[in-house]
């Protein structure tokens, strides 16, 4: 890509140099890394040491001689090494550090066992990480920032960096990007078979995209589909930043649509890459990410290829929306829809309840973003028994886990719209899907956004009303924007609120959204309604929350939705635990 060379003929090269990069990713991402493992040490290309913690020297003290900035880590390690009884460890560092194997294990002199990985963050930094084993795990992908496959930063880490590069951007004025990337490489899987074959092509990926991009570039693999590129510091010109990132997708496509061979079979793939930039006053960083998304979507559904731009006026033309309705109703007789579950956890680390959210899962577009559908099943007829499938499905689910001790006791909330709720006989559905599934009224609670309450309804009233005296509880989502917020707690039986996302992703000082917030978390506790903190994305934004009272939080920094069966692995994570009681 050619604006490195450009911009820097000009004026002073805004691209961050090795120490520059430190600040670039963030002081936020070494403060998680802190958490996340026992050690880590950030390397260069050519794996010389720029930096590392403290636990790094306590798990191999021997190498504290030796390791400098600049300083090859292959080098001290065979200086430092020499010993037999450290030879395990040389052996594991070694083979992680040529990328023979992505994790290795090694045994301690004094007979513990660690477990050392190495993640690529850019094109020419990476991440050795080393962390104690200290039970029957030695899963490389514990350290829950990373994807497993690719070792690529994850969703959690992307919006991290996000954040703080929006943040960047905000003090500085010049302007970034966010790409998100679809290969479409289903069929072809299909035909070369088999889940190697998956991996190898998703690797070779990372490394296509890797060498399309600068230093401080971040590259995150977020699903098993998509990967997403977010670029900084591009220009405070948002014709040149458009520019330079129609230059970067040409370079882009040509690296990506090249040729492939697995499994001895040779095919082509191309890319739809999806983008927006981001400035001064971009709102949230799951909102950015869901531009390039809606970006992407776009490229799919005219079945054209190469970068297309968010417009917020294209986000649903009429033709898509009645398109898209006809397929709602294809999707519900032909079962494509799934339920996804998002833990909840208290201020101590313990989790607390889970939120069952509504997935359609595409045969050609894949994974649906809930966004792009639910608004047409709103306005439609559809949403009515739509609803009522995620309640059964929701319903059904928790049957499955009452012989789970982890699982069985934790309340499951679920999005109901108000057009469900005027349905005469949705009171007698749902006590019928009660009591097929035997499920206990109070581990059920059912969700209303706080928009679609304003006015609120009197008859509407009365049926939440029956429905808290069966046991089943209520909760009101978007609580703390805009007024009414004490009127609605006084009048409706509500367990719980769950504190905008809106105010949360703009929590900061001097903010008017910090004043909003501990307004909306006074008012919960005074009506002693329990009060959930969604869509928490930083470290930040828990630590304002918990200060400002807050107790219960969701959200990416913890956790992405995740299918029923990977539930029980998530929430035995350690680092995910420590992560939560982080203030």
């Amino acid at each position: 890509m050619s604006a490195p060379t450009d911009k820097s003929a000009k004026t002073e090269s805004p691209f961050p140099t090795a120490t520059s990069l430190v600040g670039a990713y963030g002081e936020q991402l070494f403060r998680i890394l802190e958490q996340a493992c026992s050690g880590f040490v950030l390397l260069d290309a050519q794996n010389r040491a720029q930096r590392w913690n403290e636990g790094y020297l306590q798990l191999f003290p021997w190498l504290a001689q030796s390791l400098k900035v600049g300083s090859s880590l292959q080098a001290v390690l065979q200086t430092a090494c020499a010993a037999e009884r450290h030879s395990s460890v040389a052996a594991a560092h070694l083979s992680t550090l040529s990328r023979q194997l992505p994790s290795a294990q090694a045994t301690l002199p004094n007979g513990r066992e660690v477990l050392l990985a190495i993640h690529p963050i850019s094109a020419s930094y990476s991440l050795l990480t080393c962390k104690e084993i200290i039970s029957d795990s030695n899963d490389a992908d514990d350290l829950t920032f990373f994807d497993a496959l690719t070792q690529l930063p994850n969703r959690r880490l992307l919006l991290d960096r996000l954040s703080q590069a929006m943040i960047q951007s905000e003090r500085t004025g010049w302007r970034g990007a966010l790409l998100t990337i679809d290969m479409n490489a289903g069929e072809a899987l299909q035909q070369t078979g088999g889940s190697a074959s998956a991996s190898h092509l998703q690797q070779e990926i990372a490394q296509r995209l890797f060498s399309c991009m600068r230093a401080c570039d971040s590259v995150a693999r977020v699903d098993a589909e998509h990967f997403v590129i977010m670029i900084s510091d591009l220009s405070p010109d948002p014709d040149l930043a458009s520019l330079l990132v129609e230059r970067l997708g040409e370079r882009l496509q040509d690296s990506l649509n090249a040729g492939y061979t697995v499994s001895g079979m040779s095919f082509k793939l191309q890319a739809n890459i999806g983008a927006t930039l981001f400035g001064p006053h971009s709102r949230s960083a799951s909102e950015l990410l869901n531009q390039a998304e809606s970006a992407m979507y776009r490229l799919r559904d005219e079945e054209s290829r190469g970068l297309h731009f968010f417009r917020p006026e294209q986000l649903m033309a009429p033709t898509d929306r009645s398109l898209l309705e006809q397929e709602l109703g294809k999707a519900m007789r032909l079962n494509q829809f799934e339920m996804q579950f998002q833990p909840q956890y208290s201020v101590h680390g313990t989790a607390t309840g889970l939120e069952a959210l509504l997935r359609w899962r595409h045969p050609v577009r894949g994974l649906v973003p809930p966004r792009i559908f639910l608004a047409v099943a709103e306005d439609s007829n559809i949403i009515v028994p739509l609803g009522l499938w995620s309640i059964r499905a929701t319903c059904e689910q928790m049957a499955r886990w009452k012989n789970d001790a982890q699982l069985n006791h934790l309340p499951v909330s679920v999005n109901i719209s108000p057009r469900q709720l005027q349905q005469p006989d949705f009171v007698e559905q749902l006590e019928s899907i009660l009591s097929q599934t035997g499920i206990a009224p109070t581990l059920l609670i059912l969700e209303l956004s706080n928009r679609s309450l304003q006015p609120l309804d009197a008859d509407l009233a009365t049926v939440l009303g029956q429905l808290n005296t069966m046991g089943v509880r209520l909760s009101l989502d978007d609580f703390g924007n805009g007024a009414g917020n004490q009127d609605v707690l006084a009048r409706l039986p509500l367990f719980q609120v769950k504190l905008s996302q809106t105010l949360v992703q703009r929590l900061g000082p001097n903010n008017a959204s910090d004043a909003a917030a501990q307004t909306a978390i006074a008012l919960a506790q005074r009506a002693q309604v329990l009060l959930v903190a969604s869509g928490v994305e930083t470290l930040e934004q828990r630590a304002l929350l918990a200060q400002h009272g807050c107790q219960h939080f969701m959200g990416y920094l913890f956790s992405a939705p995740v299918p029923a069966h990977q539930l029980k692995s998530l929430l035995h994570m350690p680092q995910v635990g420590q992560l939560r009681k982080a203030a």
